[in-house]
């Protein structure tokens, strides 16, 4: 047994909960965590993340895909995924998603994807700077932790003349 196991034990001893009781404390989603995290290769919640964007993608294109993840950050119910597509052969390769996910009651949602780059007006960096803002307005409680680096830069100042 470990400390904090054992700590816990001596707690609800003293607090009068039973062990009958203890097993049905609801524990806290590993997704309300307080700090941002990714979530362990193998582990059912990076499975029900990806599982979520797959369904988000067979709206749109129902050949069967793996992703290759190259961001995902949990934290307090939200997560940001950045993926690179491909066939389970590995020989066909697609463009790369992102998205915001929300964990709801019956499991993770796309809240938002990101417009491919070509589909964004301006420069690279004007682009993703103006999307970005824009999430952070709708989804004032995002964490700026789970997002990439170009989300939680703020946005260059406008030069003029």
């Amino acid at each position: 047994m470990t400390i904090p196991t054992v700590l816990a034990s001596i707690v609800l001893l003293l607090s009068g909960v039973t062990a009958t009781d203890a097993s049905r404390v609801e524990r806290v989603p590993a997704s309300q965590a307080d700090s941002a995290y990714t979530p362990r290769r193998g582990s059912a919640e990076r499975k029900e993340i990806l599982d979520a964007m797959r369904a988000h993608r067979r709206q749109f294109d129902a050949r069967p895909v793996v992703f290759v993840v190259s961001h995902l950050r949990v934290q307090r119910g939200w997560a940001w995924l950045s993926v690179r597509p491909q066939s389970p052969d590995g020989r066909s390769r697609f463009e790369s998603e992102s998205a915001l996910l929300q964990h709801r009651a019956m499991g993770w949602v796309v809240r938002e994807v990101m417009p491919a780059a070509g589909e964004r007006e301006g420069t690279e960096l004007e682009a993703d700077c103006a999307w970005f803002q824009h999430l952070r307005t709708t989804f004032a409680a995002v964490p700026p932790a789970i997002l990439p680096a170009a989300g939680r830069r703020p946005c260059p100042a406008v030069r003029t003349g």
